[in-house]
């Protein structure tokens, strides 16, 4: 696979949902970048070398107001956009957004969360998302979905619904930690059975190794925290290692190169399906 240079950008560390199985969690008090701060970033990493892949996400991302402006001052950088929300924004609000992108809208990702909606409110807004991405033919939409221990089979039955809708289905095993949940015997007889057919990271997190590989996370691919700070890679920021400066602070500096990884376990399948390692 090719290589293609990609950030994971956490915009806000706020969300309106409070799932109880959420892995980056409601971070209170962490609300988005002011104004000032906000254009020094979007400065920072539009002046990022060749093309980049901007995969945001939050927190839920839309509670930032100036969301549909960073999507396009990075566009017309002539680099991509990516988002990642639970959807749960009025449909002109998400509309707005990807006529920012213009072509630049490379995945629009959304997270279905039964704690907080219901299946046939989420797939009415996903179906008409949709239809809109049509317009942008060079997109793709997926919907994403927490399977937690004990909830095998309902999320099978989702995946079948939505994918006869004509929607792309990721189940996205459940952590803790960084750390996959305690999926007992019977669910891991449930999982083997119910998604057999996903392989590999662009299908299903199944939790990968790449210890020792030689990995482009801090040179060609990196994370971003709602406060501006930047890291190689969720696990190094799990670690306090590979600290990479503050994207409002000016303070930005990428590797020279690619590292060994020196994680026993890549949680996030963006670096794996982008080519960083």
């Amino acid at each position: 696979m090719s290589l293609r240079p990609v950030v994971n950008w956490n915009i806000v560390g706020g969300c309106n949902y409070r799932c109880s199985y959420c892995v980056q969690k409601h971070a209170e008090g962490i609300g988005g970048p002011d104004d000032a701060a906000l254009d020094r970033g979007i400065e920072t990493l539009a002046a990022l070398p060749g093309v980049w892949e901007f995969k945001i996400s939050g927190g839920e991302p839309f509670l930032l107001k100036r969301l549909p402006e960073v999507a396009k001052r990075l566009v017309a950088a002539g680099h991509r956009v990516s988002l990642l929300t639970n959807l749960s924004v009025p449909l002109p609000v998400i509309e707005r957004f990807i006529d920012a992108t213009d072509d630049g809208l490379r995945t629009f990702s959304c997270s279905l969360h039964l704690e907080e909606t219901t299946v046939e409110e989420f797939l009415a807004k996903a179906r008409a998302v949709k239809e809109k991405l049509l317009a942008h033919p060079k997109s793709s939409f997926v919907v994403n979905h927490v399977v937690q221990p004990g909830q095998i089979s309902p999320a099978a039955i989702l995946r079948q619904r939505f994918e006869d809708n004509g929607i792309k289905f990721y189940p996205q095993l459940m952590r803790v930690n960084g750390r996959p949940a305690d999926y007992g015997f019977v669910d891991r007889w449930k999982l083997n059975h119910a998604f057999a057919d996903l392989r590999g990271p662009g299908a299903m997190n199944r939790g990968y190794s790449h210890t020792g590989k030689p990995c482009n996370a801090g040179f060609r691919y990196f994370i971003i925290h709602p406060k501006g700070d930047a890291y190689g890679c969720y696990p190094g920021k799990r670690h306090d290692q590979g600290h990479l400066g503050n994207i409002y602070e000016g303070s930005l500096k990428l590797n020279d190169g690619p590292l060994p990884c020196a994680y026993p376990i890549c949680p996030c399948t963006v670096p794996q399906n982008r080519g960083i390692v």
